[in-house]
């Protein structure tokens, strides 16, 4: 599975989310199911159809985008891990974004470096990379997981 598609199916949720239905507040949404009691949500999408909005992402990351009131938070990251075997630990760089809603424009973005020595993605999983653990909210405050580096609250 290559890092663009992972991009792509992340982009997607998020500009699926964006315009309809509820919160969505953690991986797979309300009581982890999946499922949405939200009426009138899309059921096909395409490059065109059902878009609200597109956004360049620093890089690649799978992790499940976020909705919490008018703000969708995805995680990425950058510099090392995109290649196997290519570039240093010391470049990896994790970010956690976060978007308008209805516009897609970026609010903020906080990025975090590594702590070393980090795991070494190799074999089976590896594709999931250096973003793959989902943000989660109660509604007040953000909660993100970037292995090494611990839980990080906002």
């Amino acid at each position: 599975m290559s890092v663009r598609f992972l991009q792509c199916v992340a982009l997607t949720v998020v500009l699926s989310t964006a315009s309809f239905g509820g919160e969505w507040t953690q991986f797979r949404g309300p009581g982890g199911l999946g499922v949405s009691d939200d009426k009138g949500t899309p059921v096909k999408w395409s490059s065109n159809e059902n878009i609200a909005w597109k956004v360049n992402l620093p890089g690649p990351g799978s992790s499940s985008p976020i909705v919490v009131g008018n703000r969708v938070y995805l995680t990425c990251y950058s510099g090392y891990g995109i290649e196997p075997s290519k570039g240093e630990q010391k470049e990896l760089v994790r970010y956690l974004n976060c978007f308008d809603r209805a516009t897609g424009m970026e609010l903020w973005s906080k990025s975090f470096e590594p702590k070393l020595p980090e795991h070494q993605y190799q074999g089976e999983g590896s594709y999931h990379g250096y973003a793959a653990s989902t943000p989660v909210s109660d509604g007040e405050r953000l909660y993100v997981f970037f292995r090494e580096i611990g839980c990080v609250l906002f």
